[in-house]
């Protein structure tokens, strides 16, 4: 009996509580209206198209189509859209053919509005060896898929900020964590 009242005691200061919570909120939004502005919908379209766009990137990379899938990719420097640059397609060529996309699945998305969304897939490249089934064996791209001009553009979240001339920390990583992981394949060979 003496929980029943409790329960219900407890029950009446929380509702009581809230109540006057919700009451100062509208108060307080009937006083301060802010003028915020509107966020773009991002509808069925925008949503469709994203996933469709950054999944005929991963199947043409699954289906060893390297070219095909490079090609679609663009890159924005000063607010223009050309094609990746050669070097930066060869070192992507290279990188893919070195860890090609085995299988994939989608990581995370996220749309930042209606005009930007981005894709990350988790790729496999090889089998783990039958001694090491914790060897590690994917790696992560992470894809924007951008509204710009008037058209849907595809493109290497991190080459987007690109400059001519430089490599920017993903590149480097990249270029190490590729490396590293030759060296290892080259002395599992070994050990073979």
């Amino acid at each position: 009996m003496r929980r029943n009242i409790f329960l219900f005691a407890l029950a009446m200061v929380l509702s009581a509580g809230m109540s006057s919570v919700f009451t100062s909120c509208k108060e307080k939004s009937a006083k301060e209206k802010l003028d915020l502005p509107e966020a773009p919908l991002i509808t069925h379209e925008d949503t469709v198209r994203a996933f469709t766009m950054a999944g005929e990137f991963m199947e043409a990379l699954k289906n060893n189509q390297i070219d095909s899938a490079l090609s679609m990719l663009v890159y924005y420097p000063n607010d223009t859209v050309i094609q990746l640059p050669a070097e930066i397609r060869a070192r992507l060529k290279k990188q893919y053919e070195l860890f090609p996309v085995k299988d994939y699945n989608i990581e995370t998305s996220y749309f930042e509005d209606q005009l930007n969304a981005q894709v990350t897939y988790k790729y496999r490249f090889m089998d783990p060896p039958a001694n090491d089934p914790n060897y590690p064996v994917t790696m992560n791209i992470m894809l924007q898929v951008k509204f710009y001009q008037g058209d849907y553009y595809l493109s290497l979240y991190e080459h987007s900020v690109i400059s001519r001339g430089s490599k920017t920390e993903m590149e480097r990583h990249v270029e190490d964590e590729m490396e590293k992981a030759k060296e290892k394949w080259a002395k599992d060979k070994e050990e073979e």
